[in-house]
């Protein structure tokens, strides 16, 4: 793969990434408040926003794990494909950074 031929296929799994953030961001959380998920399920089970968004995305990451460990040759996750649950832990991230932000207005991070 050139470096070219990457850079298109790392945009398209963005593009991906960004269309299923806010349509999964808008059933989870509605308009208002687009990180109100992991408010609400923190005050909910006693643990922190933080905490909640590491439990969604490791599920992610150990499904992902489990592909390479059990096929390292061709990793596949016959439930949601290997390039949802790649943007599942990207899009994961990415709320990490935005809860992260919305702590610390003024100093970002």
């Amino acid at each position: 793969m050139t470096i070219n031929e990457r850079s298109k296929e790392i945009n398209a799994l963005l593009a991906g990434c960004l269309a299923l953030l806010e349509s999964k961001g808008r059933a989870y959380s509605g308009e208002e408040d687009a990180n109100s998920n992991f408010k609400r399920n923190a005050t909910l089970l006693g643990m922190t926003k933080y905490q909640i968004l590491a439990v969604y995305m490791n599920k992610h990451l150990d499904s992902i794990n489990n592909a390479i460990k059990y096929n390292p040759e061709m990793p596949d996750d016959e439930t949601e494909g290997m390039k949802g649950r790649i943007q599942d832990a990207i899009n994961y991230l990415s709320i990490l950074y935005t809860l992260i932000v919305e702590d610390t207005p003024k100093k970002g991070i």
